[in-house]
């Protein structure tokens, strides 16, 4: 009687199991490549493990003006994952250290508000939303002519916190991700969620664009653009976009005859061990 009760179970186990190699959007996954000498003198460093949600790609602390550490960090992404080649315009949120040549008392760290200026001590509040590093640059050094005879002004942004992409669905790491241009390509961005999970459907990826006059999605073929170099389907992703990966069929499958045998299987190995 035992014996029978064993085939039975490793029957059902295998029909259950046997549709999870189908899968036709799975792509093997091994383990995380070493870090050499070589790249860990370039900083290249392995990714480490990273909770649902929000995800910080890189971590700097923050200054206050003073010039003391802020007692939290400020996420950035600062570590490479999600980087463009654009350029990034200032917005609420977003943390510049200001650096005035000679002159400590102009120097600091500052915080762009939600009204889009930074408090800038004695000189006043200063617009920055919108303006790239270089233009708040010159707009500081302007500003500074009636206090310095010739400000030599640096703007350097440490904390990227105006733009973010959002990644759900089938893929390893979903979640929030911050952005260091004002646009990014498909492509950067699921390389950065780990690309593919099992059973995601990359030829049917929705992007979502969340304008508030204009929402639109589409439906974008990632695979060609990820395995076959067509670069048509790589569109730029902007503020508040939205990507979701949707599940393959056969994930689908695998989740329904997994519903419906569990609770057999369960039974039979529960009657195998009486």
């Amino acid at each position: 009687m035992r014996l029978r009760l064993c085939v039975v179970t490793a029957l059902v186990s295998g029909f259950v199991v046997s549709p999870l190699v189908l899968a036709e959007d799975q792509t093997p996954q091994g383990p995380a490549p070493a870090v050499g000498p070589q790249q860990a003198a370039l900083g290249v460093l392995p990714r480490a493990p990273m909770e649902p949600g929000i995800v910080p790609v890189g971590v700097v602390p923050a200054l206050p003006v003073g010039g003391s550490l802020a007692t939290g960090p400020t996420p950035t992404n600062l570590g490479g994952q999600v980087s463009t080649l654009g350029p990034y315009t200032l917005g609420p949120d977003d943390v510049v250290q200001v650096v005035v040549r000679n002159q400590l008392d102009f120097s600091g760290t500052f915080v762009v508000g939600h009204d889009g200026m930074i408090q800038y001590g004695a000189v006043g509040d200063v617009p920055a939303d919108g303006l790239t590093k270089e233009e708040l640059a010159n707009v500081l050094a302007d500003r500074l002519k009636q206090y310095v005879r010739f400000p030599s002004v640096t703007v350097t942004i440490v904390g990227f916190n105006s733009k973010a992409i959002y990644i759900f669905g089938q893929v390893p790491q979903p979640g929030k991700y911050a952005m260091r241009g004002d646009t990014i390509k498909i492509r950067d961005a699921l390389v950065a969620a780990g690309i593919q999970a099992p059973y995601s459907a990359l030829s049917r990826v929705k992007i979502i664009k969340t304008d508030p006059q204009h929402p639109t999605s589409r439906t974008v073929d990632v695979k060609k653009v990820l395995y076959a170099g067509e670069t048509a389907e790589d569109i730029d992703l902007v503020n508040g976009d939205v990507i979701i990966v949707p599940k393959s069929v056969w994930g689908h499958l695998v989740g329904f005859f997994g519903a419906v045998f569990s609770p057999i299987i369960r039974l039979v190995k529960w009657a195998a061990f009486l």
